[in-house]
């Protein structure tokens, strides 16, 4: 019975995580604080707003497993998308891409899902 009393007074804390709360849960601790990963074993995140300025970077970013099975709803998950292109680009770097929309990031996780 606690546990649930215990899920039911989180959930809403959950559903209100910001980008920011969502990128220190579910990718810093490999991708590290500046998103600069680890060479050889882990991609920067340094690239993403480029990959985010064409349809193929699109469904490129879209495929990545962890990306692909985030345990985030497709809202979530096209915000922290969003946001750590924006978050780590290069200073003056060109971040004037298309944010992704969950409808896309829907799209694209049914035809990956449906293409296994």
């Amino acid at each position: 019975m606690k546990s649930l009393l215990l899920m039911l007074l989180l959930s809403p804390l959950a559903a209100a995580a910001s980008p920011e709360q969502d990128y220190a849960l579910q990718c810093r601790g490999c991708h590290g604080p500046t998103g600069e990963g680890v060479p050889g074993h882990v991609p920067s995140l340094r690239g993403v707003a480029a990959l985010l300025e064409t349809p193929a970077g699109r469904a490129r970013l879209l495929a990545v497993p962890g990306v692909r099975g985030a345990s985030l709803s497709d809202a979530r998950l096209a915000a922290l998308l969003g946001w750590l292109a924006r978050e780590f680009a290069a200073p003056g770097a060109h971040t004037a891409f298309v944010p992704l929309s969950a409808e896309e990031v829907a799209r694209y996780r049914g035809t990956i899902q449906t293409l296994r």
